[in-house]
């Protein structure tokens, strides 16, 4: 079948004319000036093949392409593409040719440019661009009918069958057009981009021009001029290069395009006026708009009239070099303490909701109207961020949330001091109000204001209402039969504890608030005294404090040390046993002690090295990290608990008589019973910190049991190879299967591919604190603009003291429980920590940490212990060395690399 001028233009079933005309056939139709045409349909193609066995002999190609080495695979090829030109087009194919040319006026004087035109090319999955020949200056039945032959065998040339291998496209079912076009005798032409291929700016449309025929420019063997158009603006960026060569018609041969040298006054022409380019966008943005996707189009001027000479969409274009769309702010100097390393989706998608549910109940507490919540619903489901595996706090959606309570200045500092965000961001302020709308939410924030302060007032018997409600709940649930509850069971227990449990935990985050603007109000006061280093001060202060929950772990440890050290046999037990078999052992050896370790379990098992992950293995199911710690105490005689307490107080009676003296004599008594006053309750609130923190670690612990149970379920009905395969779920995504909400039933598939996705973050290192822009996951960098390779190499390092006191002596790097942990007074050093680490720290003699602040879990048990601990230590972890020799002083936060040097 062939189509002529009248019903080419009309017709775009792709299955008979092709990609390239279709594309023709629409533009037309939008009146744009494109070059007559007619077309040789995929029926004639067809035909030609089935009439002439070529089908059978293709396909015995096909059979060997996958067996075959490339050399043999083009040699192939190259036979059957001769055998297609060696054949003839039958007379009745020959005979309706010529009648339909026959009706084209001028058509023996005209030349004619013959382009295939393939079924799948020029589409969005695959342009095929530069896969297909092109047969220029064609003129008289005998030279174009050969021309079509040849654009059917271009179809077959190894170039485009590996093209169609790499894209899995058929081969099988090739379908091959040919258009047959008026030929344009441009003295300009080329290609236009409608988005900028080279940077991913959709905004941009990049033209390459030339002169002469555009056959050089899609080839790449002619030097073009480059133009980048702002679509916006219309503005210009050239790029005017040497243009050595051009092609035009081969009037020798009397056909054909020949490649020719330019006149030297030309070739540093420009190639095209900036009109002409203006002219050239219009057009091809009004093209990529009807199609909605940008395009890639050759065009050509002839007499200064602009001719489309094809138009296909842009397949891939490089990503952009940055993004636009608003900034987002990822920290983790705070939460790493919580969730450290890679985490798992089920505890991401576990914390996400917990926070989100646990500040809306708190707003609501603070008097915040359903209104106000419901428009920071995006804020509540976001405070939190994954990125690689790791969980960082959205800091922009947190300082949203402080803009809900009067004196957002002074809140935003405190929490930022709280949480060691050494990178405070800027672009968030306070509200610039008018002083009608001052007055139009003066009571409101009088509303949130009182019922703050009324929260505050009433903490001390909040928190024994949120205690007693934790341990009645708590303990209705029994994780001895977790396993022979059914699956509808146990995700039922999960909804209890949220509703029973976690939808009630305001009061700890009350707490938290209390904390902060308790820890801003003394740091203002010491501010004032004019000291030194304030912050050391305002830590001793906090030292001391007896009754703190976050070191009862290790003081229980401490007593079962003294009990091996006081019983030989004991002893002989410990020395002569690994730490994985000891509770085993105990249990024959040693009923009583056996039974201490069980309550230490029961009361702490929990209270592990990365606690609030649910993947965590915490004690309850490898016991082995309490033993180590034990074994850790041994070596280190002289630690007692005696001698641990009697320490306690010393550096906190030493600071307050210094404190206090100066603001009286700078301030007056008035003050200093204010300050007192103050203290008084910033110390009250840091302890009930952590002793509620407590009881989330055991509400952790038993949500992690409960989906364990889940997870052996799920691997014991085949729903999962393995039961710990449960924590590349989302929490979502156990339900949906629960509810019948799931998109993939199989879930098998998804949790391998999840597996190996997350297995690869464990070998990248990503900062503490970056900015995105736009979509988070695409095209940013991840980058902490402060990191410099340079500052590892250097001799001294600064961080936060947090508690007074000169160690020398080696490094000990521990990043994980799986790790050496035999200290035996060494200097611990590591990235984070959280309330899991406290057993190790009495068996060293110093303890950097490089992320954490004042008021983190390290801070507050390395005082309560009375070890020298430094927090805030850019790098450290990537500076130092195991068993390297260095010096540290807790009280400026200053260590040296040379320990014989005097700090």
């Amino acid at each position: 079948m062939i189509l002529n001028i009248e019903d080419s233009i009309i017709n775009t079933n792709i299955k008979l004319v092709g990609g390239k005309a279709k594309n023709l056939a629409i533009m037309k139709q939008m009146d744009i000036e494109v070059p007559e045409w007619f077309v040789i349909t995929t029926e004639s193609f067809d035909a030609f093949f089935t009439d002439n066995n070529l089908i059978e002999t293709f396909s015995n190609i096909i059979d060997q392409a996958s067996l075959v080495d490339k050399r043999i695979l083009s040699n192939l090829l190259e036979e059957f593409q001769q055998k297609i030109l060696d054949t003839e087009f039958d007379e009745k194919f020959k005979i309706k040719f010529a009648n339909i040319v026959g009706q084209i006026e001028n058509y023996q004087d005209t030349f004619y440019a013959v382009r295939s035109s393939v079924v799948d090319e020029d589409s969005a999955q695959a342009s095929f661009a530069g896969q297909m020949d092109s047969f220029l200056y064609q003129k008289g039945n005998e030279n174009i009918l050969t021309s079509i032959k040849k654009c059917f065998a271009s179809a077959f040339n190894y170039r485009a069958i590996i093209y169609r291998l790499e894209k899995k496209l058929p081969l099988n079912n090739l379908k091959v057009s040919v258009v047959v076009q008026k030929m344009i005798n441009s003295e300009q032409s080329g290609v236009i981009f409608t988005a900028n291929p080279t940077n991913g700016n959709l905004s941009e449309c990049l033209v390459s021009s030339t002169f002469g025929l555009g056959e050089g420019v899609v080839s790449g063997e002619c030097n073009t001029d480059e133009f980048i158009v702002n679509a916006n603006t219309g503005d210009i960026k050239k790029s005017i290069n040497e243009k050595d060569f051009k092609y035009i018609f081969d009037s020798n041969k009397s056909n054909g395009a020949i490649k020719v040298e330019l006149p030297e006054i030309n070739k540093n022409n420009q190639s095209i006026s900036d009109l002409q380019i203006k002219r050239l966008c219009k057009t091809a943005s009004m093209i990529a708009d009807s199609y909605s996707h940008p395009q890639d189009i050759e065009w050509a001027f002839e007499n200064d009239k602009l001719y489309i000479l094809q138009t296909r969409p842009i397949t891939k274009i490089a990503p952009p070099v940055s993004q636009t769309g608003n900034t987002k702010v990822f920290d983790n100097s705070n939460i790493q303490e919580s969730y450290c390393g890679v985490t798992t989706p089920l505890t991401f998608s576990f914390a996400q909701k917990a926070y989100a549910t646990v500040y809306e109940q708190t707003m609501r507490a603070m008097g915040v109207s359903p209104v106000i919540i419901k428009d920071h619903e995006d804020m509540l489901n976001n405070m939190l961020g994954l990125i690689k595996g790791r969980i960082y706090y959205n800091i922009n959606n947190w300082y949203r949330g402080l803009l809900l309570l009067p004196s957002f200045k002074t809140n935003k500092e405190d929490m930022e001091r709280m949480m060691g965000l050494q990178d405070p961001v800027d672009f968030v302020d306070d509200k610039k109000l008018s002083f009608w709308d001052k007055v139009k939410q003066t009571p409101s924030l009088i509303v949130n204001l009182s019922r703050l302060l009324f929260a505050f007032m009433k903490l001390d018997k909040s928190i024994d209402y949120f205690l007693n409600n934790f341990r009645l709940h708590y303990k209705k649930i029994n994780r001895s039969t977790l396993h022979r509850k059914s699956l509808s069971e146990l995700i039922e227990l999960v909804k209890y504890l949220n509703e029973n449990v976690l939808q009630k935990w305001e009061t700890p985050i009350i707490n938290d608030f209390y904390v902060m603007m308790m820890n801003g109000s003394v740091h203002r006061f010491l501010t004032k005294l004019n000291l030194e280093n304030p912050s050391l001060y305002q830590n001793n202060l906090l030292s001391g404090e007896s009754g703190i929950e976050s070191t009862e772990p290790t003081k229980y440890l401490m007593r079962l040390t003294e009990q091996v050290r006081n019983d030989q046999s004991l002893l002989t037990v410990f020395n002569n046993t690994g730490n994985e078999f000891l509770l085993g052992v105990l249990k024959v050896k040693n009923k009583n002690f056996y039974q201490d370790c069980l309550i230490y379990i029961e009361l702490y098992g929990d209270r592990s090295i990365g606690e609030l992950k649910l993947e965590t293995e915490t004690l309850r199911k490898k016991p082995g990290f309490m033993f180590a710690v034990i074994k850790n105490y041994l070596n280190k005689t002289d630690l007692t608990l005696e001698t641990l307490l009697s320490n306690e107080m010393k550096l906190r009676t030493e600071t307050e008589s210094k404190i206090f003296s100066l603001i009286k004599q700078k301030q007056g008594i008035f003050k200093l019973r204010k300050f007192k006053k103050i203290l008084n309750k910033f110390r009250q609130a840091v302890k009930n910190r952590e002793n509620m923190r407590l009881s989330r670690t055991r509400l952790f612990g038993l949500y992690r049991d409960i989906y364990l149970s889940i997870g052996k379920q799920f691997s014991l009905f085949d729903i999962l190879n393995d039961e710990r395969d449960i924590f590349y779920l989302t929490v979502d995504e156990i339900y949906s299967l629960y509810e019948g909400t799931s998109v993939q039933k199989n879930i098998k598939e998804l949790v391998i591919s999840r597996k190996k996705e997350f297995h690869q973050y464990e070998k990248e290192d990503l900062p503490h604190h970056f900015s995105t822009n736009g979509i988070v996951y695409y095209q940013n960098e991840y980058k902490y603009d402060d990191d410099e390779v340079g500052e590892l190499d250097l001799s001294q390092l600064k961080g936060t003291g947090c508690y007074p006191g000169v160690v020398k002596g080696k490094i000990k790097l521990i990043f994980d429980p799986n790790d050496e942990l035999d200290l035996d007074g060494q200097i611990l050093c590591t990235v984070r920590t959280d309330p899991g680490w406290a057993p190790l720290f009495p068996s060293c003699g110093g303890i950097l940490v490089e992320r954490g602040s004042t008021l983190s879990h390290s801070a507050v048990v390395a005082r309560e212990l009375g070890i020298p601990a430094i927090v805030g230590i850019k790098n450290v972890t990537k500076i130092l060395n195991s068993e390297e020799e260095i010096s540290m002083n807790g009280a400026s936060g200053i260590i040296t690399r040379n320990a014989d040097e005097t700090l």
